[in-house]
């Protein structure tokens, strides 16, 4: 299914320029000679922080894939998570699934991941 794939597509392009674009005004006050150490560290902090959740979006990714999914998309938003997938259905066991490879990675409980089919 075209429609399918190209929603898959243009969420992770999405993602990825508001990721680059947080990175980048992050960065700027990282290189700014008049940023107080304070705001340089913090700025560190969540250049950090960006990097790890986008290492836990593309392992989970992976590894619902790697479960037979066709596509997967997972977007971490603060504690919670969502986390689209190629489906014409779910089965209890696939939920199951879904919910324990995001806590493995991320450590995101079940009650705060929502799992959407496409």
């Amino acid at each position: 299914d075209d429609s399918a794939d190209t929603y898959f597509s243009s969420v992770q392009i999405s993602r990825q320029r508001t990721r680059d674009e947080a990175i980048e005004g992050l960065q700027s006050v990282v290189e700014n000679q008049s940023s107080t150490e304070t705001a340089k560290n913090e700025a560190l902090a969540e250049i950090n922080k960006l990097a790890n959740i986008m290492e836990d979006e593309s392992n989970i990714e992976t590894l619902v894939v790697a479960k037979g999914f066709e596509e997967c998309v997972a977007v971490i938003s603060g504690d919670k998570i969502s986390v689209v997938v190629k489906s014409d259905g779910l089965l209890a066991s696939e939920i199951s699934q879904i919910n324990e490879i995001v806590y493995q990675q991320a450590g995101i409980l079940p009650v705060n991941i929502t799992i959407i089919e496409r």
